[in-house]
């Protein structure tokens, strides 16, 4: 996983915390379902786990 990449998540398991009036959200990485990438084409999204 990388800053930016979009994941598929359970909201209860999460956390938010604000710095500089940006608001983060903090998961732990086994709670992180899936991962999105690019399909061929630049079009959608594919997920894998």
């Amino acid at each position: 996983m990388a800053v930016g990449d979009r994941v598929l998540f359970d909201p209860d398991e999460r956390a938010e915390v604000e710095l500089e009036a940006q608001t983060y959200l903090l998961l732990r990485e086994k709670d992180v379902h899936a991962v999105a990438e690019p399909r061929d084409g630049g079009q959608g999204t594919g997920l894998y786990l």
